[in-house]
């Protein structure tokens, strides 16, 4: 249901002519690619609309009686709504946009763009009543980390430009009027945001815990039904366009595949209920009551959409119907396309077109249904799944937006990249030598090399933001190529030790099979020099055996007889026979 807008009323007329001039400013600067946004023009931008916002507040709080002191804003009120709350919340949505653009994420004005954006989920899923808990629980953290932003803001830098006529001596009072004034307008979209979040939980608390998991099955496989509709219906768009595109629509049969796996899935949930038809509560085993006209209204969806399915090969829709399908499908491809490339070729600010054009399309709704010239409502749930996957998209490229400025963007991607490929050469093992971080070295050194005095300048002369995430992050890569520069100088110190030791070792084995070599008896001189010498043990020992029968023998030594036996004692027994042996041998080989 969308608000009865009003005629604007005389005193009003000003501050709508000045919002549609910074409108038109805002929306020439976004598309001014030939140089990038500075955060002091929008700086200066958001500051001159605020003024004009506490003008507006005090004029309709004068026409209605209240007191300016009140700590309320009338400004996006729904009673009082008509043509410049919405161009203003145009001017809210660019200025929040070009925040996000100049790196100034966190900072409370950013956030306006995010609150509008979950905004228009919550109310599209209360309208569904098609949820989870997985699909809140993001958006509830979203909402708390911008509630804390919110709490925790600041007034903006001091504005110096020159276009201001503001009064030096009052300059602090009309900052803190605008700061009060930001807070009001903030605190009261994100009031609106919570709110709408509680309804949609108290939703969810409805249903009975037994049959939270037949629940979570059924929405997603209603949505995996949505989804298979809108790709059917791009092959037959496909089919129809003589043009060729880039995204090729699935095959006739692998819709057919998909159908039959939701299909017997879908029977198996329904074989979970009673007779009468009611689901039987998983963890009781009886019926539940709470919850049995969602899930009976999500099964009805379900049958329906296959029904659709079954019956045609690709979904026809109504002609009135067509151009808005058409038109999200498009819408859908490209912001499909930015988040994959979003990081070189999305700027924040484009992300306005889409939103402006995404709202068009959601006021051409009446109860909750598009316009159609039949009473058929074929293709509804198709163009809502649509408009709400949109809505999704948006949501997540605003939450994947760095805190860097876009004149500092080129350089946060290569040194993103560059810590990636770090990353991944450290995971896989690291490098054999020094020479492999060459590339990486040269890369890092180029990128310091931008740095004066530590701080990254645009073109201009400017300090962008995002300064900090930049430093931090040349930093860590720095420290990781150190790191992979000790692992390659440890393991080439192991791998020279190793070798070392290895040529040690065939040194030594060299050296004994040299010795071995001239140990053993080859040649004939080593052969004459072996038999020289044992026939002098084999007489020593002969002499030593006759000493020893001879006990008569008076001119025997007693200290020759020693000297003998110690020289005999050198030889075993054994030793002395394989002595003789080989005597024997080499004799009887000279004979």
């Amino acid at each position: 249901m969308h608000k009865h807008i009003q005629e604007v009323p005389k005193e009003e007329e000003a501050s709508l002519a000045y919002f549609l001039e910074v409108r038109s400013f805002l929306s020439r600067l976004k598309q001014n690619r030939t140089q990038y946004l500075n955060s002091k023009d929008v700086l200066s931008s958001y500051q001159r609309v605020l003024t004009k916002v506490c003008e507006l507040d005090a004029i309709r709080k004068n026409a209605h009686q209240i007191s300016p002191d009140n700590a309320t804003t009338l400004i996006h009120n729904a009673e009082l709504h008509n043509r410049v709350d919405s161009v203003l919340d145009d001017v809210f949505q660019l200025l929040s946009l070009s925040f996000l653009t100049v790196g100034l994420k966190n900072s409370a004005p950013a956030t306006y763009a995010s609150l509008s954006t979950v905004q228009r989920l919550l109310e599209h899923l209360d309208e569904s009543n098609v949820f989870t808990h997985h699909d809140l629980r993001p958006i509830k953290e979203r909402l708390d980390e911008i509630s804390k932003i919110v709490a925790h803001s600041s007034p903006p830098t001091e504005c110096r430009d020159s276009d201001l006529s503001i009064d030096n001596d009052n300059i602090t009072d009309e900052k803190n009027r605008n700061k009060i004034e930001e807070d009001l307008l903030l605190r009261a979209k994100l009031n609106h945001c919570l709110q709408e979040y509680d309804h949609i939980e108290s939703k969810l608390e409805e249903i009975d815990s037994g049959l939270q998991e037949t629940m979570e099955k059924l929405f997603q496989l209603r949505r995996g039904l949505l989804s298979l509709a809108a790709y059917s219906k791009r092959k037959m768009h496909a089919n129809s366009s003589q043009t060729k595109s880039t995204d090729a629509p699935m095959s006739q049969v692998s819709i057919n595949e998909k159908l039959h796996a939701l299909k017997s899935e879908l029977v198996e949930i329904e074989s979970h209920r009673d007779p009468s038809g009611k689901f039987i509560s998983a963890a009781t085993g009886q019926v539940a009551t709470k919850g049995q006209n969602v899930l009976n209204g999500l099964l009805d969806d379900c049958h329906d959409l296959i029904n659709d399915l079954s019956h045609h090969d690709v979904v026809t829709l109504d002609s009135k119907l067509q151009p808005i399908y058409e038109n999200l499908i498009e819408i859908k491809t490209t912001l499909e396309n930015l988040l994959v490339t979003r990081r070189w070729t999305l700027r924040e600010t484009d992300l306005f077109g889409y939103q402006k054009r995404l709202s068009e399309i959601d006021k051409l709704r009446v109860n909750g249904k598009f316009p159609t010239s039949s009473t058929e409502t074929k293709g509804q749930s198709i163009l809502l799944y649509l408009l709400r996957r949109c809505y999704a998209i948006i949501y997540k490229l605003l939450e994947c937006s760095e805190p860097v400025s876009e004149a500092l963007q080129k350089i946060h991607n290569q040194l993103s990249t560059v810590r990636r490929c770090l990353l991944e050469l450290k995971r896989m093992g690291g490098v054999e030598n020094d020479r492999e971080l060459y590339p990486y070295q040269m890369k890092l050194a180029s990128l310091d090399n931008m740095r004066v005095d530590g701080i990254f300048y645009d073109s201009e002369g400017n300090i962008p933001e995002g300064q900090g995430t930049l430093n931090a992050l040349l930093a860590e890569c720095f420290d990781i190529l150190h790191e992979l520069k000790i692992e390659a100088e440890e393991r080439q110190g192991s791998d020279a030790e190793g070798s070392e030791h290895t040529c040690l070792s065939d040194t030594n084995t060299d050296a004994f099979n040299e010795s071995s070599e001239v140990a053993t008896p080859r040649s004939a001189d080593s052969t004459n020099t072996y038999e020289r010498l044992q026939p002098r043990a084999k007489f020593l020992d002969v002499s030593k055996q006759y000493a020893r029968g001879d006990d008569n023998d008076d001119d025997d030594d007693d200290e020759d007889d020693e000297e003998e036996e110690e020289y005999s004692a050198n030889y075993s027994e054994h030793s002395y026979e394989d002595d003789e042996d080989d005597y024997a041998t080499t004799s009887h080989a000279e004979d």
